[in-house]
């Protein structure tokens, strides 16, 4: 028996694709005393049986006077669009409407109904993956609006649920085509034919019992995430080489994904590089999707990807000059060789100095910011005075002459 009693009186939606799933949820959650709607996405990819799914969600809810939203995707078109996979494409365009049909109805959660046997099956592939506490932790029970009230229940209680309810059977699930469709249908039997009858079960609890400690390591990252955080975009190298390899990484994540500002295809590979970087030497810097992650001294700098273009400007004597890549106006007011102009650096600038000995020397341009320990990511950014190659005044970012040399 299925009983939901702690959703008495909640407005939910549930998506309701025809499935034993779906329906099971549908209605369990309505014999529970729930003020139940129904969202149905008719993706298009299934010709007659799509049809035929649309038309049996239509039905069941004018059956049981429950109210009803439908939405017809193109979901081909939509993963053409945004370079998707069809499965990741039809997984947004699904969470999307039901977000959508939530605020029309005015509900509070979106339920969808995933099993014990889904759960199963997601920490098998996960760990066949490699994946971390975190993907080995499965599906989760609830995530923001989301909740799935049927998690930790087997496919076989839900479909004994059924026994005099009518439901759908999509057909690709037969199939073996797909990488789950072969866990669900070869390699979860086998488990439970050699190892454990009850595998199903035991791997949910499993799950449930190591979401609890993502949980908990989680909460310590974020408190050792925000005692690194040096600046904006910048952690100490020194406070996150202190920390235990399981925070170490986690608070890597944490850095790259706010500097990117998500959290998609983040890897391992990812996080080992910066850990790496955060004990190699000043200046290096490592190139992620999205960011550079820089070295500099006893910081990490983390920055979008998107790099300035060069500029290049003739300067008259006395004349001011506005630079839209700075928003700044500038102004050569000495005496100075002709042609001047106004740039960003390049491969050969070099700067002459005056010792103590009256004599002249020069010195690479690359190797002065080194010196004046200018971080590596600014360097590109900094407005030149040049007569050549010979770079004459350095500019700070409000216009002013931050150096002069001969």
């Amino acid at each position: 028996m299925i009983i939901f009693e702690k959703y008495r009186g909640d407005k939910i939606v549930v998506g309701l694709s025809g499935g034993a799933d779906s329906v099971a949820l549908f209605f369990a959650l309505r014999e529970a005393g729930a003020e139940v709607f129904a969202a149905h996405v008719n993706h298009g990819l299934r010709g007659d049986e799509a049809e035929r799914d649309e038309q049996f969600v239509r039905n069941l809810c004018l059956n049981a006077r429950a109210e009803l939203k439908v939405e017809r995707a193109n979901v081909r078109k939509f993963a053409a669009e945004r370079k998707l996979g069809i499965e990741e494409a039809a997984r947004i365009l699904r969470y999307e409407f039901l977000d959508r049909a939530r605020i029309d109805f005015g509900a509070e959660k979106i339920a969808v109904g995933h099993n014990a046997d889904d759960n199963a099956e997601t920490v098998l592939m996960n760990l066949a993956r490699g994946a971390g506490l975190r993907g080995l932790g499965g599906i989760p029970p609830a995530r923001g609006r989301i909740i799935r009230p049927l998690l930790n229940v087997p496919r076989a209680e839900i479909e004994e649920y059924l026994k005099n309810v009518p439901f759908l059977t999509d057909s690709t699930n037969l199939s073996n085509d797909f990488t789950r469709n072969r866990v669900r249908n070869k390699i979860l039997p086998a488990i439970e034919a050699e190892i454990n009858p009850n595998a199903r079960i035991a791997i949910a609890r499993a799950a449930e019992l190591l979401r609890a400690d993502a949980d908990f390591i989680e909460t310590a990252a974020e408190e050792a995430f925000a005692n690194c955080v040096a600046g904006d975009s910048r952690l100490c190298t020194k406070k996150l080489a202190s920390l235990h390899p399981a925070i170490s990484g986690r608070v890597a994540r944490m850095a790259i994904s706010r500097a990117r500002g998500d959290e998609a295809d983040i890897t391992q590979a990812h996080v080992v590089a910066v850990l790496e970087l955060a004990t190699g030497q000043s200046g290096r810097e490592v190139h992620l999707p999205g960011i550079i992650v820089a070295k500099e001294y006893d910081e990490l700098v983390f920055h979008k990807n998107s790099e300035q273009e060069g500029f290049c400007y003739e300067m008259s004597q006395g004349t001011p000059v506005f630079i839209p890549e700075t928003g700044k106006t500038f102004t050569a007011s000495d005496t100075l060789p002709s042609p001047l102009f106004l740039r960003t650096r390049r491969p050969g600038d070099k700067i002459t100095f005056k010792n103590a000995d009256g004599k002249f020397f020069t010195k690479k341009l690359q190797d002065y910011f080194t010196d004046e320990k200018i971080p590596r990511r600014e360097r590109d950014k900094i407005p030149l005075l040049a007569h050549g190659s010979e770079i004459l005044r350095i500019f700070d970012k409000k216009g002013r002459v931050n150096a002069k040399f001969f």
